[in-house]
């Protein structure tokens, strides 16, 4: 499967994610439990990923930082 853009809609416990490929296709479609999705995130390979923009994400983003950066 080729995700090009991730799609997440950040809830309190379960995260819903759509991957679209080059053409904009919904290509995936999945619902996470929130404490797994760095872990599901780490197993893609790098791709652009869209969130809501609010509060929480700026949370999630900082947590992920430095997972993200260690990849190099």
């Amino acid at each position: 499967m080729n995700i090009a853009i991730l799609g997440i809609d950040l809830g309190k416990t379960v995260c819903s994610l759509a991957g679209l490929d080059t053409a904009g296709a919904v290509i995936f479609r999945r619902r996470i439990k929130r404490f797994k999705l760095l872990d599901f995130l780490d197993e893609l390979s790098p791709r652009i990923v869209a969130m809501e923009d609010a509060e929480e994400p700026i949370t999630l983003v900082d947590f992920a930082l430095p997972k993200v950066t260690n990849h190099g």
